[in-house]
C-alpha cells in the first residue's frame, strides 16, 4: 500500500540517488529499493522518473521561497515605509538557499549535476513555477532600494546573484582549497554575510550598459 510516508521516502531515496549517479545513472529500480516500496510506486505517486525528479526539486524549492519571502517581509517591516536596504534585501534572497545547501547536501549535489550536466531543460518549468512570483517581488524591492540602477539591469544582476550563491554552495571543498580553511563546512552565516556582500556591492554599482527601468 502506497501512503504519503511511502511517497516521502521515494522523495528521499530519489534526491540521494540523482545527486549521487546522476538522472540517467539511478534507475526507479534503484530508488524503489532504496526507499523499500514496489517499482509501481513511482508512477503511482509521480506519473514517471521525471515526474519524480520534478518533484525532488520543488519540495525544496517551496521551503527555499517560503524562506525568502518571509525574511523579505520581515525587512519591509523594519524599513518602516522606507525602502530596504540593498543588504538585506539581499540576505533575504541568499540565506534560505545556503541554508538549504547546507540543511540538505544532497539537494545541493542534485543542484549541481542539474547544470553541468545540461539537463535544466528536464526541470525549467519547476524553477519557473517556484521562482517567478518571489523573484518579481525581489526586483521591485531592489529597485526601490537601489533607484540609480536601471530595472533590467537589476534582473541581470539577480541572475548573477544567484550564479555566484549556487556556484559557492554547491562547490565547498573548493572553497577550502582556494581559502584554505581549516573548518569541517562552511559557516552558513559566515558564508552569507560574505555573499550579501560580494553581491550587494554588484548590485549597486553603477551600470555601464544601457537600461530601461519599466
Amino acid at each position: 500500500m502506497s501512503t504519503p510516508l511511502t511517497r516521502e521516502k521515494l522523495l528521499d531515496s530519489a534526491e540521494h540517488m540523482f545527486a549521487r549517479r546522476g538522472f540517467d545513472g539511478a534507475s526507479v529500480r534503484d530508488i524503489t529499493a532504496d526507499a523499500g516500496s514496489n517499482l509501481g510506486s513511482v508512477n503511482y505517486h509521480f506519473g514517471d522518473k521525471q515526474g519524480l525528479l520534478r518533484e525532488v526539486i520543488l519540495r525544496r524549492a517551496k521551503r527555499i521561497v517560503e524562506g525568502r519571502d518571509a525574511m523579505l517581509a520581515l525587512a519591509v517591516e523594519a524599513a518602516g515605509g522606507k525602502a530596504p536596504t540593498v543588504r538585506a534585501i539581499l540576505e533575504a534572497f541568499i540565506a534560505p538557499t545556503v541554508n538549504m545547501a547546507g540543511e540538505h547536501p544532497d539537494f545541493a549535489a542534485l543542484m549541481s549535476r542539474m547544470h553541468y550536466e545540461g539537463r535544466f531543460a528536464l526541470v525549467g518549468e519547476v524553477f519557473e513555477r517556484a521562482f517567478h512570483k518571489s523573484l518579481r517581488a525581489f526586483v521591485a524591492e531592489l529597485a526601490k532600494a537601489a533607484p540609480t540602477v536601471p530595472e533590467d539591469e537589476i534582473k541581470w544582476r539577480i541572475f548573477f546573484t544567484v550564479g555566484a550563491f549556487v556556484f559557492v554552495t554547491i562547490n565547498p571543498r573548493m572553497i577550502f582549497t582556494v581559502t584554505r580553511s581549516d573548518a569541517a563546512k562552511p559557516d552558513p552565516r559566515a558564508l552569507t554575510r560574505r555573499l550579501v556582500d560580494f553581491c550587494a556591492a554588484g548590485m549597486q554599482a553603477p551600470a555601464s550598459c544601457k537600461g530601461v527601468r519599466k
